[in-house]
């Protein structure tokens, strides 16, 4: 089975300072990872990383114009990030294989396409693909896509599957998470997701590929039968990333269909 993590940028780095990172965060998280596959929790796994301080703080200083040195920025400095994610991985023995988004996936009109054959032909020899939020484009247009809809992509087109999404927060709460008043949702059906999105609010800092909310949003397109398991967690709590990978974190959210 695929494991699809997909670390938020915000996990290790600050959205509000730009090209920020938490290197301590980092190599915690790829410290986990190692010890995960180590210990035979994952079969194949893919990571996926988001943008952070590097990719969001790109493209919120060209506002909404999707130019070509927009394009350009993005894909330099998602680049060095990901070069950095990849690095820490092999610094604890993690056979991590860099993957520039923008070289597998591009616009046909609107529909996002992107090719797996060479991301199952890593994993047949044991590789770990990195990939991340990037720009994509099309014959006449271009856009932004996030790591999260990477990952629903990539969870949704090799299955049997299931995809941890790593945030900065415990999970999908009944209001803002910084409310005192705010709720844990330690279950969440797809089948209600219209009621929990009335509800759920973006992220905080620059972010401009939704939060939550667009994660919640993606499963409406994207959570096909072969998903087994998704689970929304904090990152940022140590030993998490590795309790994803091996069973259940102790606080976090899975969203299921009814009746499973």
């Amino acid at each position: 089975m695929l494991t699809v993590l997909k670390i938020g940028g915000s996990v290790f780095s600050s959205k509000e300072k730009p090209f920020s990172l938490e290197l301590r965060t980092l190599y915690n998280i790829a410290e986990e990872i190692a010890y995960a596959l180590d210990r035979g929790c994952v079969e194949n796994l893919v990571l996926v990383h988001g943008g952070g301080s590097y990719g969001h703080y790109i493209v919120a200083e060209h506002g909404a114009s999707n130019s070509l040195d927009m394009a350009v920025q993005v894909a330099y400095y998602m680049r060095e990030l990901n070069e950095i994610v990849v690095d820490a991985l092999h610094r604890l023995g993690v056979p991590a294989v860099g993957i520039d988004t923008h070289a597998l996936a591009y616009l046909e009109r609107e529909r996002l396409v992107v090719s797996i054959d060479p991301i199952l032909a890593m994993l047949s020899h044991g590789a770990v693909p990195v990939l991340y939020g990037d720009i994509v484009l099309g014959i006449e247009t271009m856009r932004i896509v996030s790591g999260d809809e990477l990952a629903w992509i990539l969870a949704s087109s090799i299955v049997p599957s299931r995809i941890l999404f790593a945030t900065n927060v415990d999970g999908v709460f009944d209001r803002d998470p910084r409310n005192p008043n705010a709720k844990l949702l330690n279950l969440v059906e797809v089948e209600k997701l219209d009621e929990v999105l009335r509800s759920v609010g973006g992220s905080s800092g620059i972010d401009v590929t939704g939060g939550m909310r667009t994660k919640l949003e993606l499963a409406t397109k994207y959570f096909v039968d072969g998903i087994r398991e998704v689970v929304i967690f904090n990152g940022r709590r140590r030993g998490y990333v590795l309790q994803a990978l091996c069973g259940i974190p102790e606080r976090c959210t899975r969203l299921v269909r009814h009746g499973t």
